[in-house]
């Protein structure tokens, strides 16, 4: 009977390996969504949605609110996703309140119509729709954003400053003093006719597995050859979003817009602090003196080593020390 068992078991196991294995090759982005809901849920990610009449925002949560500790709502860059903070969930303590949002168009929220005006105003006005509709303006929170979602949060902190207790601004998106790759890019789209811009014009916006390499490689001070199969899978999986990333990435790349935090910053009255990878390629770290100079009370200065744009993934584990520390909650392991 055991005996019967244990093969009828084994063969099992095998036809799931081997239809895994022909499911990697056949249609890579299948088992690399799988793989990534997975780890989010791994992570303790609870993913969730919540909608108003006409927009519906896709967020994942961890904990509740505690008493003597402020609540993290954290918003990714362009191209990006909730999931950008995976390490996060797996690494804050167990007692933060997290909450980590799709902006529109990205992840599972909602994409705009074809009649919304798109930019970054655009992008604020959500997050405080969000924020309105999750009721996390009843008490001020810790607001957090990479890249893009830097600008964001930075923007939303300028305007709605009573709904904002502290501001960590990670890499921010803004115009700076020295120029990097990405930053030249968007110059040469702007001198071309922006109008003119194609998905190949941007590295963000990969459509090949050797263009998908090409933007883990920008983005990260660790660089390595990922798998082509894995790459594929990543391209495939972001596809059907392209052609909203594009319409954003025009939106985007006007002088106006990469200039409003730089505008804006003086207005920015609450703690803050500045994180931003030593070897950026997408925002050069020249950006850290302007904003010094800028924000009326930043607080807390971090710059980390021997890594690139992407801090989540290049060095999750110095970010949140650096969060931690500038939260007043990090305590060294003995």
């Amino acid at each position: 009977m055991w005996q019967y068992i244990i093969y009828s078991s084994s063969a099992v196991l095998v036809s799931m390996v081997t239809g895994a294995v022909a499911l990697f090759f056949i249609s890579p982005k299948h088992v690399i969504y799988w793989l990534m809901r997975l780890d989010a849920k791994r992570s303790g990610m609870n993913v969730k949605y919540i909608k108003n009449k006409d927009f519906t925002y896709c967020y994942a949560e961890r904990g509740v609110k505690q008493k003597d500790k402020l609540t993290i709502l954290a918003v990714h860059g362009f191209t990006g996703s909730k999931e950008q903070y995976l390490q996060f969930f797996k690494k804050l303590p167990s007692d933060v309140h997290l909450i980590a949002v799709d902006l529109p168009g990205h992840g599972l929220t909602s994409t705009p119509g074809e009649g919304d005006k798109l930019g970054i105003e655009y992008l604020v006005q959500h997050v405080h729709k969000f924020v309105k509709l999750m009721k996390l303006d009843k008490e001020p929170f810790h607001l957090v954003g990479a890249s893009l979602g830097g600008a964001i949060v930075g923007l939303y902190t300028a305007e709605y400053p009573e709904t904002v207790a502290s501001l960590s601004l990670i890499c921010p998106a803004m115009k700076t003093p020295q120029h990097s790759l990405f930053t030249r890019t968007i110059e040469e789209c702007i001198l071309n006719g922006i109008e003119k811009t194609e998905m190949k014009d941007c590295p963000l916006i990969p459509e090949t597995s050797a263009a998908a390499q090409n933007m883990l490689d920008i983005c990260l001070y660790n660089k390595k050859n990922i798998n082509t199969q894995i790459l594929q899978g990543l391209v495939d999986l972001r596809k059907p979003k392209n052609p909203f990333f594009l319409q954003l990435f025009k939106a985007l790349a006007s002088e106006h817009s990469t200039t409003l935090l730089e505008e804006k910053a003086r207005k920015i009255t609450v703690p803050t602090q500045i994180v931003w990878g030593k070897h950026d390629e997408i925002i050069d770290m020249s950006g850290v003196d302007v904003l010094k100079e800028l924000l009326p009370n930043c607080q807390q200065v971090d710059i980390i080593e021997k890594c690139g744009h992407s801090i989540t993934l290049d060095r999750p584990g110095s970010l949140v020390k650096a969060i931690l520390t500038f939260r007043g909650e990090y305590q060294k392991k003995s």
